[in-house]
């Protein structure tokens, strides 16, 4: 019989055909499914495995009893019927149950009984890997159980002499296996009624996921989407939370709502699963409303206004805490009302799930938590199409080429198509999957398509014009461009491509600081099958042409191009001549976007037929002509509406002869026209606002109007080797950049700058420039200058520019490395923000004097190939935050950096061996960035510099030393080493926690201490399927706290994102990865979380916590990194109340149990500075603390005067009897204070800290009172406290003290030498006199027992 509380579960939810969105099954029929199905799976719940004298009639009836109530149908052995074959039955019973309790007991192991049931248990597991083994260890260590040690090892000694080996084995490796998987050991419980609560509750938890899984008939890979709207549901909300889901059709938002519905309503009063639909939502919010209120309060309601509810059942509502998903909601206004309602009706830690493919919709309803589902990575696509193609988590033997096909070139990471994909290839033989994959290619499959064109018919006009522009023109353009050019084809572009943003059609993603476009392949291949079938209804005419097969069939058959919009030409790839295109143009005059693309060989005469028939459409807003065959681009009438221009790369010597008439033209890009030898007449383009004539070798001279345009702002004439002058009368005060690097011929440079151009970037290095121009020496605040390094750059003003790059002259007047020590102490240079050094390659070094940019913040070097090393002073630059080095191939050495660092970045630094500690001193800083890429030649000791480092910034965040208050104790720090990998490095670093995989299984013990710092890491394959360079990549750790009973419960997600090697030049080249990298990183915040999980799950327990760490890599876009392994780490701290530290002495705990007190008179601990503190922490180890041991402490810190009174040093000793209290105090008091009177000029120490008083004629009286707190302010409480003096060995007079009680409290009086040992004596009242140099009576600040700390 179905359990009742599944029943229950169904009842009160509605269930949707996945099939069939919107048509809801009766809840009798959903029923009625579920209990055949599951009755048809499996008759029992659970079976329990017991040895009945250990059990019978205390836990395991308990348990039982507990487990009837919950009406969870359980097997136990008595249920057996008389009569019968006991072991068959018994093995039936196993074979048609769900899940097995096994409770180990003291004499389990000595049941034959038990040990053969248990083996059977383990061969289900092993046959089917959904079946659920939970251990429970009651009254016996699962040591004992696993290594089969204690009565399990008597129990063995009597099998072996009884039983055939072969059994015995079996029984052995079953034991092991079963006490191996997580589950609850009794002595974690203070009550077995806890216990066995929580063993219901686990059990509650994997029978309600097994029927969901069979309920639903498909896998559900938990990947990083679900865990991240999981972790949203764990927030602690004091008000009724909603979260969004939002992607793409077919992204997998309603498969992650649902999983989350089934694993979490059961934890709430109420809970509705509610489709939307089109007809659903046509009747209306206040059916719906009715509809969601009904099943949350288990009644037939009507609702005639939502504004109006009867005060019952709001009353009702609002004692109720309850779980809602809302699936696939369209409408903006629905939403936003049934937000305001359940926010104003529902009770406080209500949660709402509300999926959606419009972004929009959540927005204007105002919900707090938006996740948008991401692609799928290739392991997981892969697992889930194998699960739909051939059942099980990998493809068949011969089928993985073909199935990556499917999941790489196809699915790309969209759940729905590696569903529908799989199962319609499950059957299929070799032969049919190539040629189904093939078709794929040109047809795409219907029922994917029918799923993704709901969203495209919701566009408007408007929206889906542009989408088609996008699908078939604008795929992975700049963002800008292709706003302003289809803004210029009267299209709303900025609000247009936002809302298909939301809408998940389109994606936005971030390179070299720039925004582009990109579109799904499967919506692009959508958007082409709507324009075919449009096509089909348009007699043929086709508004957009990508394909060049179907270009070559359209004009060889002459159909009707009257109504082309755009079109795209790869000319490689035609098989007709190519002037039969270029002259049909004059045919499309609706043509708005072309693309000529490939090259095309064109003899004189050709050229010149060709020109004679070009004519352009006037409706073109973009042209696109890259490899222009033509030598002279003819003065025809050009399109009065273009916008952009591009004929990089072309054969174009000339342009028009006369000025054209382009009002419209805002960017012409004439880059590598090798060939050009005269800029075009632009005088007609009063809207150009950039020109770019990069490497146009050719180039002498640039037409001076185009200085005088109104809107020009930027010109790019960077090696125009040829150009020798750059002149003109006027400047045009919109101007903001003028680049002109590598232009080796040019001697003149004379244009008027005026204020107006404070701001412009000018780039004049590497060019024939002897002296600065005098029509620019009077700018100041430029955002970047650039000039070659010339003792000419002595005249710049102060303030002159934010960023100085500077290259080597054409022609040296000197050293470089002399005139640089000449410039930089100029007031140019002082007031410098950011410094370029860029293929310099005649400069050996830079000078000692750099330490006198103290306003420099970054310092940049690139292709400075004869660098050895960079000078010492450079610590010295106490603002310097980033450093950049880049292909300085024969730098070797990096010197200790300033405390101000914050990036440093090392690229292709091939001689790079040796880096001294990272910074001088770690800053205060709550993120820090170290990169070393392709620097494979790095020591060893560079790496344990830079654990160094890492170790060091922990332990300043560790205790909140000079961090800001909100960042240590927030956690919001983040420091991350990219450097190339070494075997052996790794393993020193991660010796106990490594993975050769992308994730790693940690058990934690009982006695790791709470104040760990976790460090991650991840080693990067070299081979990537792109270049690594180029993009951005997403990074980090997923970590999951285990439970029990295979269950994971999600913590936290660490993650960042970089461009791993970064690079600061304009021309970014390819970074090709030349090893393997790893990346270590420590995220305080996240790291903190799982330092409260372990703290909480201990409460109570002292169970071993077992984390689950899986790690990932991706690019923004969404291209994932290989990993070939991963690791953590953990740096042990400890944080007291002076906030002092203890770096780990081993990887296990920051305690040393081989510390002997004899260190102290080691070199080391001899250099410790003022200020410092040092721990020596007792473990398990008893200490002997001798006399001449503990005068070695108070010998170590005898200081100078000049320090007496700015020190702060703290010992923390294990107690050792007397031995304390005789050799290192001599008196000392019981209570927490002591009253002393301080002698001239003594120190003062009790162990916390010294002073020397002002030198005067007047005895002191201090009273000092000793304390002892937590950081959260928890008393410590103090047993005892004392003093003692100590002198410095500077002081030259005599001092001595008396003392004599006084009501409990010592009275302390300066009277005698210290250096006296002997020869004091008793005053007038018989008191004894003592030199402070005697030992008071004291015993350190001790804590009665551990749980005062808690």
């Amino acid at each position: 019989m179905r359990t009742k509380y599944f029943l229950s579960y169904i009842i009160n939810c509605l269930i949707h055909s996945p099939q069939h969105r919107g048509m809801a099954l009766s809840v009798t029929a959903a029923a009625s499914s579920a209990y055949s199905q599951a009755s048809v799976t499996h008759q029992y719940d659970v079976f329990i495995s017991f040895r009945g004298e250990d059990t019978r009639n205390s836990f395991t009836s308990h348990l039982h009893s507990a487990l009837r109530r919950n009406q969870i149908e359980t097997f136990i052995d008595y249920r057996i019927q008389k009569g019968g074959a006991i072991w068959n039955e018994l093995v039936e019973a196993i074979r048609d149950s769900n899940l097995f309790l096994v409770i180990f007991s003291e004499n389990y192991a000595s049941s034959r009984w038990c040990l053969r049931e248990l083996v059977e248990i383990m061969e289900c597991k092993k046959k089917n890997e959904n079946v659920i083994v939970i251990p429970v260890f009651y009254r016996i260590q699962p040591t004992h159980v696993r290594k089969q040690t204690g009565t399990y090892h008597t129990a063995f000694d009597e099998h072996e002499r009884s039983t055939d080996r072969k059994e015995v084995q079996q029984w052995r490796t079953a034991l092991t296996e079963a006490a191996n998987l997580s589950g609850f050991h009794c002595d974690h419980y203070r009550q077995e009624a806890e216990l066995i609560d929580e063993i219901v509750e686990a059990i509650f938890s994997n029978l309600n996921n097994s029927c969901y899984r069979d309920e639903l008939k498909s896998p559900f890979i938990c990947n990083r989407n679900y865990t991240s709207v999981k972790s949203l549901l764990k927030f602690k909300s004091e008000k009724v939370l909603v979260i969004g889901i939002w992607g793409m059709p077919g992204i997998g938002k309603t498969t992650i709502a649902t999983t989350l519905f089934h694993e979490c309503s059961s934890e709430y009063e109420g809970h509705c699963f509610l489709a939307f639909s089109k007809n659903l939502e046509e009747k209306g919010l206040n059916h719906i409303c009715a509809k969601l209120l009904s099943q949350l309060l288990n009644q037939d309601l009507r609702i005639d206004n939502i504004r109006v509810i009867h005060s019952s059942i709001i009353r009702k509502i609002k004692h109720r805490k309850v779980f809602v998903v809302l699936d696939d909601v369209t409408n903006s206004q629905i939403a936003a009302d049934l937000i305001q309602l359940f926010r104003s009706c529902l009770s406080c830690g209500s949660k709402i799930i509300l999926t959606t493919r419009d972004r929009n919709v959540l927005t204007s309803g105002g919900v707090e938590e938006i996740h948008e589902v991401k692609e799928m990575n290739f392991e997981d696509s892969l697992k889930l199409f194998s699960h739909n193609a051939f059942r099980g988590s990998h493809p068949k033997e011969n089928y993985y080429e073909l199935s990556t096909r499917v999941v790489a070139d196809y699915a790309k990471g969209i759940p729905l198509a590696l569903k529908i994909l799989g199962s319609f290839l499950r059957t299929k033989g070799k032969s049919e999957w190539d040629s189904a994959l093939r078709k794929l290619r040109k047809y795409p499959n219907a029922d994917i398509q029918q799923v993704l064109r709901l969203s495209y018919d919701a566009l408007d006009d408007d929206e889906k014009s542009i989408l088609l522009d996008v699908a078939c023109f604008f795929h992975e353009h700049e963002m800008k461009m292709v706003t302003r050019i289809l803004n210029s084809c009267g299209f709303f572009a900025d609000i247009g491509i936002k809302s298909l943003s939301d809408k998940s059609l389109i994606s936005i993603y971030s390179y070299n600081n720039e925004k582009y476009i990109k579109m799904h392949s499967l919506i692009k291949k959508m958007c082409w099958k709507i324009i075919h079938e449009e096509s089909s209804k348009n007699c043929g005419q086709q508004t957009r042409l990508w394909n060049a097969e179907e270009v070559c069939n359209i004009f060889q058959r002459e159909r009707d191009i009257h109504g082309v919009e755009s079109m795209i030409v790869d000319m490689n790839e035609i098989t007709i001549d190519p002037r039969i295109i270029i002259i049909a143009l004059r045919k499309m005059p609706k043509l708005r976007l072309l693309a000529l693309r490939g090259n095309i060989n064109m003899d004189l005469e050709w050229n010149r037929m060709f020109v004679e028939d070009f004519q352009l459409p006037n409706d073109l807003r973009y042209i696109e002509w890259d490899k222009c065959p033509l030598n002279f681009v003819p003065s025809i009438c050009w399109p009065q509406k273009l916008v952009q221009l591009s004929m990089r790369d072309s054969n174009t010597e000339k342009f028009w002869n006369t000025a054209q008439n382009l009002p419209s033209l805002e960017f012409i890009d004439l880059a590598h026209n090798k060939r050009l030898i005269e800029c075009p007449n632009l005088a007609g383009a009063t809207n150009l606002k950039s020109i770019s004539l990069i490497g146009c070798e050719s180039l002498q001279d640039v037409d001076s109007s185009i200085f005088s345009l109104p809107k020009i702002e930027e010109l790019h004439v960077s090696y125009c080797t040829s150009l020798k002058r750059l002149c003109s009368d006027n400047c045009s005060p919109s101007l903001r950049g003028l680049w002109a690097t590598g232009c080796s011929n040019l001697e003149e440079f004379s244009i008027p700058m005026m204020g107006d151009h404070s701001k412009i970037q000018l780039c004049l290095p590497s060019t024939a420039l002897n002296e600065v121009p005098s029509t620019i020496m009077h700018l100041k605040n430029l955002d970047d200058f650039g000039f070659n390094i010339s003792y000419s750059l002595e005249k710049l003003p102060l303030n002159c520019a934010q960023t100085i790059l500077l290259m080597d002259p054409i022609k040296h007047e000197d050293n470089t490395c002399i005139i640089l020590s000449r410039i930089l102490p100029t007031p140019a240079f002082l007031s410098l923000k950011q410094l370029a050094f860029y293929k310099c390659k005649s400069l050996s070094e830079l000078p000692d004097n750099i330490h006198l940019l103290q306003s420099l913040k970054v310092l940049a070097l690139d292709g400075c190939h004869v660098i050895k090393s960079l000078p010492k002073s450079i610590k010295n630059l106490e603002q310097l935050i980033e450093l950049w080095i880049a292909n300085c191939e024969m730098l070797q050495y990096i010197p200790p950096l300033p405390p101000s660092i914050i990036y440093f970045v090392a690229v292709n630094c091939k001689s790079l061996e040796t880096v001294s500690n990272l910074t001088s001193e770690p800053p205060r800083k709550h993120y820090t960035w170290f990169r070393f890429h392709n620097c494979t030649k790095l020591a060893d000791h560079a790496y344990e510099a830079v654990l160094k480092d890492l170790e060091s910034r922990i332990e300043l965040v560790a205790n909140n030393d000079g961090y800001l208050h909100n960042e240590a104790n927030s956690g919001n720090i983040f420091f991350y080493y990219y450097l190339p990998s070494k075997e052996n490095i790794i393993n020193e670093w991660f010796p106990d926690y490594y993975s050769r995989e992308a994730s790693i299984i940690v058990e934690v013990p009982p006695d790791h201490k709470i104040s760990s710092c976790l460090v991650g890491c991840i080693l990067i394959s070299q081979y990537q399927s792109f270049n690594l360079g180029d993009k951005k990549v997403i990074f980090g750790w997923e970590c999951y706290l285990g439970k029990g009973c295979n269950e994971w419960e999600w913590i936290t997600t660490s993650g960042n994102r970089a461009l791993l090697t970064s690079y600061v030049p304009d021309d970014v080249i390819q970074l090709e990865m030349v090893s393997d990298h790893k990346v270590v990183w420590y995220d305080g915040e996240r790291s903190n979380k799982i330092t409260e999980a372990i703290k909480k799950r201990r409460k109570g327990t002292t169970c071993n916590t077992i984390l689950k760490f899986e790690f990932y890599a991706h690019t923004e876009d969404n291209e994932e990194v290989v990993i070939k392994g991963c690791g953590i780490r953990w740096m042990h701290v400890h944080v007291n109340h002076e906030r002092g530290i203890s770096p780990d002495a081993t990887h296990e705990g920051y305690e040393s149990h081989d510390l002997e007190l004899e260190d102290l008179e080691s070199e080391t601990v001899r250099k410790q500075r003022i200020g410092k503190r040092v721990h020596l922490h007792c473990g398990s180890k008893d200490y002997c603390a001798t006399p001449h041991k503990l005068h070695a402490i108070g010998q170590e810190k005898n200081i100078s005067e000049a320090n007496a009174n700015v020190g702060k040093i703290c010992y923390f000793l294990p107690i050792r009897g007397s031995k304390v209290d005789d050799d290192l105090f001599h008196n000392g008091s019981s209570q927490n204070s002591i009253s002393i009177q301080l002698p001239l000029s003594s120190n003062f120490f009790v162990f916390i800290f010294y002073l020397a008083p002002d030198d005067d004629d007047q005895n002191s009286n201090l009273e000092v009172k000793f304390f002892a707190r937590l950081p959260n302010k928890e008393e410590v409480v103090i047993k005892e406290c004392g003093i003692r003096w100590t002198y410095t060995n500077m002081e030259k007079k005599s001092r001595g003290s008396s003392f004599k009680r006084n009501r409990g409290v010592f009275e302390l009086e300066a009277i005698a030498s210290p250096n006296e040992e002997k020869g004091f004596e008793s005053d007038d009242e018989g008191e004894e006199l003592v030199p402070p140099a005697k030992k008071f009576k004291h015993s350190l600040m001790e804590v009665e027992s551990v749980e005062n700390l808690r």
